[in-house]
């Protein structure tokens, strides 16, 4: 069960602050298998605005992952912000919202679990493509990767390589 519970009615006009921590027990509640280990701060500034609520995350600090090179640990530095935008309304399913940053509430919701939208943040915060810098890597993987790597590079069938020939001896014509 998530701890990142916000209030978000009978807030006064103003602003409140909370500060939440993230770490490994936190992503296994998401059942997450691909981040290794996690030590995050999180700052939340919570802001009434008339009828909404806007609600700044800030995220800082390490999100370890598997080298998709080497397989061995690899930390990632993570520090964003994101804002979201909190609306009530009285029937929050027949609201169209195309902007992922906002959430609709019903009118009698008193509290915010932001735990879903933070393993988000977090999750998106992980490039596609994990791999240590040049030279990094394990050593000892690195050469077993070598070892198998094919001597020759076969020729590929492309199959516009006649259309590029016609090309070249149309040119030559010209």
């Amino acid at each position: 069960m998530s701890t990142m519970i916000i209030p978000v009615k009978n807030t006064v006009k103003g602003s409140q602050s909370f500060d939440f921590k993230v770490d490994k027990g936190f992503l296994e509640e998401f059942g997450n298998d691909f981040v290794l280990d996690v030590d995050c701060d999180v700052h939340v500034d919570e802001e009434k605005k008339g009828s909404w609520i806007e609600v700044l995350c800030k995220i800082k600090g390490t999100v370890v992952v598997e080298c998709d090179r080497c397989l061995d640990p690899l930390p990632i530095e993570v520090d964003q912000e994101q804002l979201l935008v909190v609306r009530f309304d009285s029937d929050p399913e027949t609201v169209e919202e195309e902007d992922d940053n906002v959430l609709i509430l019903p009118e009698d919701q008193t509290e915010l679990d932001l735990g879903q939208t933070v393993y988000d943040f977090i999750c998106l915060s992980i490039p596609i493509v994990k791999v240590h810098p040049e030279g990094q890597c394990n050593p000892e993987m690195m050469a077993r990767l070598k070892e198998l790597e094919p001597e020759e590079t076969p020729e590929r069938n492309v199959p516009f390589s006649g259309l590029k020939d016609l090309l070249n001896k149309t040119n030559k014509k010209h």
